[in-house]
Order: C-alpha cells, then structure tokens, then sequence
C-alpha cells in the first residue's frame, strides 16, 4: 500500500510504494531522523516504487532513476535527503567527507579516491571513537560562528567485499556489528554511543586528508591553509549561498581549523597516530612536523583548445579575489556562482586581464618574462587558462 512518510530533514514527504524495505532499512540506518506517517493528503517531493526484482526513485522535475536492492536505494535516499536539507539553507556548507570524534576531538576526513575513508572511520568506532558523519558532512556557518559540524545521524557503511589487507580483526567486527547488507554494501550497527545523533553540533578541531597506499611509511605531515582550502573547495556542494560567502567561510575555516596530511598502510598505524593527535594541543602539533600536500580531485576533464582566441579578453568585473601565500589566488563569481583556483601565474595573468587585452599580446609579454618556457606551451597553457575563465563567467571576449 502506498504510504507518504515524513523526515525530519525537509519539510515534504517521501511516498513508498510496495517498497516497506527500503523504508524499514532507512529507519535502521538513520538516527535521529524521525520518519513518521503522514496523511496521503501531503504531497510528496519524491516517491519510491518497487519495479521487479529493484526500486524506482522519481523525484519530479530533478531525476528518475533505478536502484537493484532495498539498500542501495536506501543508500541513494540517504545522499538525496542530506542533499535538499543543506541545498536551501545558505548557513550551511556541505563536504563530502567523514567525520569522528576520538577522545573529544572532533576530526573530518575529506574525501579522497580509494583513501579508506569510512572504513578508517568504522575502525575507529570500533575501537571506541564515535561518528559524526560518514560520506556527507553539514557544516553550519549561521551567525558568527566559524562552522560547526553537523552530525548526519547516518550509520557508516563498507565497500564489499572488504579487501583482505584490512586483516582479520577488522572483518572480525565488520561481521559482529553487520547491519543492512546487499553484498556491495554493508552498513555498520554500532554499540550505543558510538554514532552522534542528527543535528547534534560539534566544533572541528582538525582537517585530516587521507593518503593510504601500500609500501608508504606512515606518518602525519602538516597542510597549509592555502592547500587545505584547495582540496576542501572541490569537496563542498553546498551551493545555497553565493559563491563569494562560501569562498570567505571556506577561507576562515582553512585558516583557523589546523590541517594534516596522514599517509598510512595499516589501520593500526593510522588508529595509533590519530590517538596521539587527539591527546595533543593539534596547533601545536601541526607547527612541529614538517609540511605535505595532499592531492586535489579535479571534476573537468573537458578537453581544453590549444590555440589562443581572437579578439580580446577582459576579466568579469564582480568578481572576489582571495590571494594564497604562494602567489595563487582563488576567484568567486557572485553572479554566475563559480569558484575557480589560480597558480601564481594565472594569478598574473588575471592581473594582465584587468584592461582588454589580445591573448597574442599577452603570449608576448609571457614568453618575455619566462624565456625558458617553449612559446608552444606558453600559448597552449595560457589558451586553456582563458577559455576556463571565460566558461566559468570569470572573463569575457571582446
């Protein structure tokens, strides 16, 4: 029987029908999250619909699309749900990350391919830490406040089948606390405590960025606030408030919350060094180890034109310029809502764009500046620079 469901997260309903399983898996996996029945009367914002042997989730005027088990559709519910509550809200940024509490310390794991974020996360709870948020983390920045973590209320969930690198001990626990499982997915049911329940509030203390590869020694390095923010700018899809606002919380947030880089094989290494962050004044301890960088994802893979534009060029006018200690910069567009990181030589050429300017010229006064740098590199560098400029409504052609 269709029936319309209330959550806590948005102000409309969610309609199943002849699909009670994913309801009942959300009502596992969630904490907090307060799915109630509601009249059919409430028109729902999204509706999911058994079709065979898998589940159809409509969301009208967005997507439509089909998940094979009653848990990943739960999976996707989850990320859609999480999605609307931060998507109206220009208080809130909203990271794709994970993030723990360890001894009061309250630490958050940007997300990184293949990094071992969640199970990191899930090997720390079993060993007494508790989780904020495991794939998605709110961040409220209303007020004065710098930004405080809002914990999602999510129940963390494994990758299957767990690599057997992870040992036996791991597996061992990941069997004891098994939840909703579809043999791709597993979530995790923890002992009480161990999962903070949704809206709960809790101010970061550190940034950790995850590296986990074989062979490498494990060690915990510092991260500089300008590289931070690289990273955590690619992570955000909270896109509610203008660019130029999340481009200053973004920047406060790098500035004031230390950053680490922690590169790690085995989870008991990473546990062990986390611990000792966690039993430590983590400013002081950033200032004591030497620096590292962590890699930044990056989502356009468009091709770009290796040959200069005709005409001229000239940057957009209304735009927000945040200089980084190497000499970059990042630009917020308060009008198109792009957000977009320069090195220090586009960071030049930006300057070189304030008046209209012909990019052969422009391709001069480079080759004469930098005279070890092939003028074919200098002109296919510089072709690509501005035609992401001028997709992203950072400059315009003349």
């Amino acid at each position: 029987m269709p029936a319309n469901h209330s959550c806590a997260l948005v102000d409309r309903p969610l309609r199943f029908v002849d699909s009670e399983p994913v309801l009942a898996i959300l009502r596992r996996v969630t904490r907090g999250w307060s799915w109630t029945a509601v009249s059919d009367a409430c028109k729902p914002f999204l509706e999911v619909r058994r079709t065979g042997a898998g589940f159809m989730i409509d969301e009208p005027g967005r997507r439509r699309f089909s998940e094979p088990s009653a848990v990943s559709a739960a999976c996707s519910l989850v990320v859609i749900l999480l999605n609307r509550m931060v998507e109206t809200d220009p208080s809130m940024l909203c990271l794709h990350a994970g993030a723990v509490s360890i001894a009061g310390r309250n630490f958050i794991f940007p997300s990184s391919h293949r990094a071992g974020k969640s199970t990191l996360a899930a090997a720390l709870a079993f060993d007494g830490a508790q989780i904020l948020a495991d794939d998605i983390v709110p961040v409220d920045c209303g007020g004065d406040q710098l930004g405080a973590i809002v914990a999602s209320g999510v129940r963390p969930r494994l990758r299957l089948p767990l690599p057997r690198a992870l040992g036996r001990r791991f597996a061992f626990h990941a069997w004891r606390h098994k939840g909703p499982d579809d043999g791709h997915y597993r979530y995790l049911t923890l002992p009480p405590g161990r999962l903070a329940p949704f809206g709960e509030r809790r101010e970061a203390d550190a940034f950790v960025f995850l590296e986990h590869a074989r062979g490498v020694r494990s060690e915990l390095l510092a991260v500089a606030p300008d590289q931070a923010m690289k990273v955590l700018l690619v992570q955000n899809f909270g896109n509610a408030a203008p660019s130029d606002i999340v481009l200053r919380r973004m920047n406060r947030l790098a500035s004031h919350c230390p950053a680490f880089l922690l590169r790690y094989e085995a989870l008991a290494d990473a546990r062990e060094l986390l611990a000792h962050l966690a039993a430590r004044d983590v400013a002081t301890t950033q200032s004591e180890l030497r620096h590292g960088t962590p890699r930044v994802s990056s989502h356009d893979s468009a091709q770009t034109p290796s040959s200069l534009p005709a005409g001229r060029i000239v940057r957009a006018e209304d735009v927000v310029l945040q200089p980084m200690g190497d000499g970059g910069a990042f630009l917020a567009d308060r009008l198109g809502g792009g957000i977009f990181a320069l090195d220090a030589l586009g960071a030049a050429i930006w300057e070189a764009l304030a008046a209209p300017v012909a990019p052969l010229d422009l391709a001069d006064e480079l080759a004469e500046a930098y005279p070890d740098v092939a003028r074919t590199r200098i002109e296919a560098d510089l072709a690509g620079l501005i035609a992401r400029l001028v997709e992203t409504g950072l400059a315009r052609t003349l």
